[in-house]
């Protein structure tokens, strides 16, 4: 894990809104906005087949992300990075803010900055930002 992955480009859409994962509860104030994003269609195509959900790909919009990232600035919002299915033990994400600021620079790479880690008993995973020590991996 070098800290970077591919870009995100789609969702998968759950009928009007982007899929996304369950979350362990925090606190009542806290209100995180996760979503599923995908780099590229045989990406979503993986997580698809590990979906019982009927989901359909959409592009990832700048202006879902802009708008999201300017309403309730202390809320989390991330990207959960290509992942391989909604019960994958561990994936990553990137805030809105460098998905948004990666897509508009054109970069082929976006900064990770959580790990999400599922708990098998809830099926819910729990938030946990890192950051990269000198050998590159995250730190726990």
């Amino acid at each position: 894990m070098d800290g970077t992955s591919n870009t995100p480009r789609y969702v998968l859409n759950d009928a009007a809104y982007p899929a996304c994962p369950s979350l362990t509860e925090t606190s009542p104030q806290d209100h995180p906005i996760v979503i599923y994003g995908f780099s590229n269609k045989s990406q979503y195509d993986v997580f698809l087949k590990a979906s019982s959900l009927a989901l359909t790909p959409y592009p990832l919009v700048k202006r879902f992300l802009e708008k999201h990232v300017d309403q309730n600035a202390d809320e989390m919002k991330l990207v959960v990075v290509d992942a391989d299915s909604p019960t994958q033990p561990s994936v990553y994400a990137a805030t809105f803010q460098t998905v948004l600021e990666a897509i508009r620079l054109g970069s082929e790479t976006v900064n990770l900055t959580h790990k999400l880690i599922l708990d098998p008993t809830a099926s819910t995973y729990r938030v946990e930002s890192f950051s990269l020590t000198a050998s590159s991996e995250p730190a726990a």
